[in-house]
């Protein structure tokens, strides 16, 4: 898949955090094994060149990779956000099937349309949105993504999927990773949970669920499923599933670390050059409680953050 165009630009990080004051800057790339950013009413957003960072929202911490391919046969795009009451983290993967131009407009118009979204609570309304906003401007680049919100004081965890391969997701209580599929819509007049770009009236299913404290999730792309290995069989769910079990006990960076590891080993000498490869992999942490939210939101509100970040 082909990389961004230069002109749309990439914020990498905005260190924010609950207790820090509230300020927002945009940072110098990070690595994963520097201070995690800390992200409050604030993003992190691209795909137009390779990050490797650790990053840390309300009530969950984690690592975000990702490597543009050489071969201009499309894109990855991640957005990563904290609305602005500063309480509902947002997380967004999505492959552009197209190149040039097309992955530039869409990086471009994800970005706006959800930073304009941003404290939408629900994915589906999103993708709805976004996906008609894609439809009128002509965007002739088919598009997957899958949308994940995260609430702490409830510690609710909702997603949404358009055509995108399923998170996989941790249950800490049952020591076992499992897809976190979900049960498309009935009734809807055009598609359903279908790639965006597609269908003007297309509709998307949502799932929730309650994380507990060591839970872990975890998004990609089919650049991961789909990397070839010396005899040109793809790395597939099974050795995902495997790399993920692997890291047993450890901390997440030492999972990301893992499943980075298993890639490289999977696919030899010739390296991660067939597609652009991402994933995401959080652990939910305590987060802020009810009586925090109340406090965090109407100070956010009061005290806007200074936002230093370009616009797209």
């Amino acid at each position: 898949m082909s990389t961004l165009a230069a002109k749309v630009p990439t914020m990498e990080a905005a260190q924010i955090h609950p207790d820090a004051p509230i300020t927002s800057h945009a940072a110098a790339p990070a690595t994963a094994s520097e201070k995690p950013a800390r992200l409050v009413c604030s993003e992190v957003w691209g795909g137009n060149r390779t990050i490797h960072t650790a990053v840390n929202l309300p009530g969950l911490h984690g690592v975000l990779f990702s490597q543009p391919a050489q071969g201009g046969r499309g894109g990855d795009v991640h957005y990563l956000s904290v609305c602005g009451s500063g309480i509902l983290s947002r997380m967004c993967l999505a492959d552009v099937v197209g190149h040039g131009e097309a992955v530039a407009r869409f990086s471009s118009e994800m970005h706006a349309q959800l930073r304009r979204l941003m404290n939408w609570p629900d994915e589906r309304s999103v993708f709805k949105a976004l996906n008609r906003r894609l439809v009128d401007i002509g965007l002739d680049a088919m598009t997957t993504a899958a949308a994940v919100s995260y609430y702490p004081p409830r510690r609710k965890l909702s997603v949404s999927y358009a055509g995108h391969p399923p998170a996989w997701f941790y249950r800490k209580s049952e020591n076992r990773w499992v897809q976190w599929s979900i049960q498309s819509r009935e009734g809807a007049a055009g598609l359903v949970d279908g790639p965006l770009a597609i269908d003007p009236d297309a509709a998307y299913s949502r799932n929730s669920l309650k994380a507990a404290e060591g839970d872990r999730l975890v998004l990609i792309t089919d650049g991961v499923l789909e990397a070839p290995g010396p005899n040109g069989q793809q790395f597939g769910t099974n050795n995902l599933e495997a790399a993920l079990n692997r890291a047993g006990g450890g901390s997440i960076q030492q999972l990301a670390g893992g499943v980075l590891d298993s890639l490289r080993d999977y696919v030899g000498p010739a390296g991660l050059v067939h597609d652009d490869v991402t994933f995401l992999a959080v652990e939910f942490i305590p987060g802020p409680t009810l009586g925090r939210h109340v406090w965090l939101a109407l100070r956010n509100r009061i005290f806007p953050p200074r936002n230093e970040l370009p616009d797209a």
